[in-house]
């Protein structure tokens, strides 16, 4: 059997890691691990958590994919986000020499990837994606990730910025614009998704959500136009909120005369972990 490669998807406030098997197209049993991260922290803070993660999966593996969002220069590994909320304390460290550093590897072993490429990438590899000539993907979160699948290569597309109704995408289109939402119509303030669903009964709530769909709709309409792709998939971190927009949406896309499918991301967190360590895989891997 192929050896491992370790996979990481670093968010926001959180590092996701797991060994990933080429052959089964799976992260092996019993190897993820999910360390809540403090990205306020120091580098030190930082880093002793990762190491804690890391350490707890390598196994002597040597290959390391990591995937994270537009925080780095992805060839050299440099951190670029100079954001006292987003990983400020490693602002112009290498994250490929961290990495390598904790389990002991060269640096010319740690790859890094944008993250909703991962996404993509993971779903096309062993997800709801694979089997399609052309895609494109979308990641719901803190932001909007958008990445394109075509003659065998994910793009990351870079979309949070186009126009939606005179605003930019992802300022309509992200957990955070949710939560501003449904603050500014119901006066109640949610830290995050988790604590506004606790106020589901509300009557401001699903119309925030109807919104968001109407947002996200307009926004896939785009994107489908300029890429024709065969099948579009959604996932990120909002897929425990799809049962109040993702109907909705599929709807509305309908309505406007859409036949692309719109899929279900199927592997869950998995996918960035599973897309960032095929950066190592040959493209004929990949999409057999």
């Amino acid at each position: 059997m192929t050896e491992p490669i370790i996979g990481i998807n670093i968010e926001d406030n959180h590092i996701s890691i797991g060994l990933v098997d080429i052959e089964s197209r799976k992260i092996l049993s019993n190897t993820v691990q999910r360390k809540r991260v403090n990205p306020s922290g120091s580098a030190e803070q930082i880093i002793a958590t990762w190491t804690t993660a890391l350490k707890e999966v390598a196994q002597n593996c040597e290959n390391i994919g990591i995937g994270l969002p537009g925080l780095c220069d992805y060839v050299t590994g440099t951190m670029l986000m100079n954001d006292a909320g987003r990983y400020n304390g490693l602002y112009q460290q290498s994250l490929k020499k961290i990495f390598a550093g904790i389990i002991g590897t060269s640096t010319d072993n740690v790859k890094i990837m944008n993250d909703a490429v991962c996404f993509l990438q993971g779903e096309v590899f062993g997800g709801s994606g694979r089997g399609f000539k052309s895609s494109i993907g979308i990641t719901l979160g803190i932001g909007l990730g958008t990445a394109k699948y075509q003659n065998g290569v994910v793009t990351d597309e870079l979309l949070q910025n186009v126009d939606i109704s005179g605003h930019r995408a992802e300022d309509l289109i992200s957990i955070r614009w949710l939560l501003q939402r449904f603050k500014g119509l119901s006066g109640i303030y949610a830290n995050d998704l988790m604590e506004m669903k606790q106020h589901e009964a509300n009557p401001y709530f699903q119309q925030v959500f109807d919104e968001f769909a109407r947002n996200l709709a307009s926004f896939i309409i785009l994107f489908i136009r300029q890429s024709s792709p065969e099948v579009v998939v959604i996932g990120g971190f909002m897929e425990t909120c799809n049962r109040y927009f993702f109907d909705s949406v599929t709807s509305l896309l309908v309505a406007e005369g859409i036949k692309v499918p719109i899929l279900r991301a199927t592997l869950g967190e998995q996918a960035s972990i599973i897309g960032a360590a095929s950066s190592w895989y040959s493209e004929a891997q990949i999409h057999a």
